[in-house]
């Protein structure tokens, strides 16, 4: 038997053995600036947008290894907030996304960027959180002190202190910024850049930023401040420079 036909055989059994559920719920952050400069001072948890969408369906290790060169973003991910559409699929199953291999640790866990899909008003990075071992860190928090009152896509909601019938949402990827947005855009010259941000705030997913009629700036910095990780707590910060090299073919593409 060829080789071609034993890897084709391989990966038609993992394929049909990885069973997928056909709904689960995923979490989405939005934060609008100029919407929260317009609105009275609340705080930036008050306003996070909370919605069920359809999960990013997952391969097996072995299946994505196999795949080497397979873009994320064209066979993987459903729509977060309509942000990750067919075009999207389309532009990226045409080459238009970009590998990289950017990686920020500490206490053991490695958030791993893997890949960007970059048009003119949009950017989405492909993004696992990583034990070790290179598998993903459990979906597990940490809630000693809260009085958790129930659950809102797997995240854990809990009565705030002081404020009755108020309650919160622990976040999986936690952040000692005051607008509790840990990952944000900066311009050459380090003005954070005014952009809706949305993620799956899971282990793996998609983290997007886009605007609203006006082009992103080039270069553009991803910057990364967390401070926790489900259960963990440490020191995740940094940045890198967004490759947009391909974001005019990726904006044409996607039209």
């Amino acid at each position: 038997m060829s080789i071609e036909k034993i890897i084709k055989q391989s990966l038609t059994k993992q394929i049909d053995e990885t069973t997928i559920p056909d709904e689960l719920d995923q979490r989405v952050r939005q934060s609008f600036h100029r919407y929260h400069e317009k609105k009275e001072p609340v705080t930036m948890k008050k306003k996070l947008v909370m919605m069920g969408l359809v999960a990013a369906i997952i391969l097996p290790t072995g299946v994505y290894a196999a795949l080497n060169g397979t873009s994320y973003f064209a066979d993987n991910p459903k729509d977060l907030n309509r942000l990750v559409g067919e075009e999207v699929k389309r532009a990226a199953a045409e080459g238009l996304s970009i590998p990289i291999d950017q990686k920020i640790t500490d206490q053991g866990i490695t958030i791993h960027f893997t890949e960007v899909y970059a048009e003119d008003s949009k950017v989405l990075l492909h993004y696992r959180i990583e034990q070790q071992n290179g598998e993903l860190v459990p979906f597990e928090f940490d809630t000693t002190g809260l009085d958790v009152v129930g659950e809102a896509n797997g995240n854990p909601v809990y009565q705030d202190k002081g404020s009755e019938g108020t309650t919160s949402v622990l976040n999986f990827i936690g952040t000692s910024k005051e607008d509790y947005l840990p990952f944000y855009l900066t311009d050459e010259s380090g003005k954070e850049v005014e952009v809706g941000i949305a993620d799956h705030d899971k282990p793996e997913g998609v983290l997007a930023f886009a605007t609203h009629g006006f082009k992103l700036p080039q270069p553009l910095t991803l910057n990364i401040d967390v401070n926790r990780i489900g259960k963990t707590k440490g020191n995740w910060k940094g940045q890198f420079i967004v490759d947009q090299s391909k974001a005019k073919e990726a904006t044409e593409a996607a039209k």
